[in-house]
C-alpha cells in the first residue's frame, strides 16, 4: 500500500513536471488529491493521503481519518466521534451526518453521495451505496439529527449576566 501511494504521489508530481510550463501559460494550475486505501492480505489496512505537491501521509491512532473538499464544515463532527475504535457502523453514521451539514453550509455541496465501506480482512468492497436526493435513509438520518442537535441546544444552560 505505501508503494501504491508512492506511485501516485510520483505520478502528481510528474504531471506538474511535464506540464506544468504550459497550464501557467494557459493560467490553469494543477491540482490532485487522493485518498488511497486498501489491504493487502496478511498485512493491515492502510490508509494514505495525498496532496498536489505530490507528498503524502498515512493515516494513524492520532489521524485515524482523512477528509478531502469542504473540511470547514463536516469536520467538526467527525473530530469528537472517530476513533480507531470507532466501528464502521457508527463511522458510516458519522461521515454522512458530516455531509448533511457540509451541505446546509455550503450550496456548491450535494448529492449524490456514493459511499464505500471495507471491513478488515475481508479482502473486498462489497458495502457500497449511492445516495440520491430524497433517500429515505439520508433522510431520516438529517431530520433527526438535526431534531437531536435542536434538543441538546434547548438543554445547554442559559449564561448568567
Amino acid at each position: 500500500m505505501f508503494d501504491l501511494a508512492v506511485v501516485v504521489s510520483d505520478a502528481v508530481r510528474e504531471v506538474g513536471r511535464r506540464d506544468g510550463k504550459h497550464l501557467e501559460e494557459s493560467n490553469l494550475t494543477f491540482d490532485a488529491s487522493f485518498i488511497i486505501g486498501g489491504q493487502i492480505k496478511g498485512e493491515p489496512p492502510r490508509l494514505f493521503r495525498t496532496f498536489a505537491e505530490g507528498n503524502f501521509i498515512e493515516a494513524s491512532a492520532d489521524t485515524p481519518f482523512f477528509q478531502t473538499g469542504e473540511a470547514k464544515y463536516g469536520k467538526p463532527i467527525i473530530d469528537p466521534v472517530i476513533t480507531p475504535s470507532t466501528s464502521l457502523t457508527d463511522a458510516t453514521k458519522c461521515v454522512l451526518v458530516s455531509f448533511d451539514s457540509t451541505m446546509r453550509s455550503n450550496l456548491s455541496v450535494g448529492m449524490p453521495i456514493d459511499l464505500a465501506c471495507y471491513e478488515r480482512d475481508s479482502l473486498k468492497l462489497d458495502m457500497r451505496r449511492r445516495f440520491d436526493q430524497g433517500d429515505s435513509y439520508f433522510t431520516a438520518l438529517s431530520e433527526e439529527w438535526s431534531e437531536g442537535v435542536r434538543g441538546v441546544f434547548k438543554q445547554l444552560p442559559a449564561l448568567k449576566w
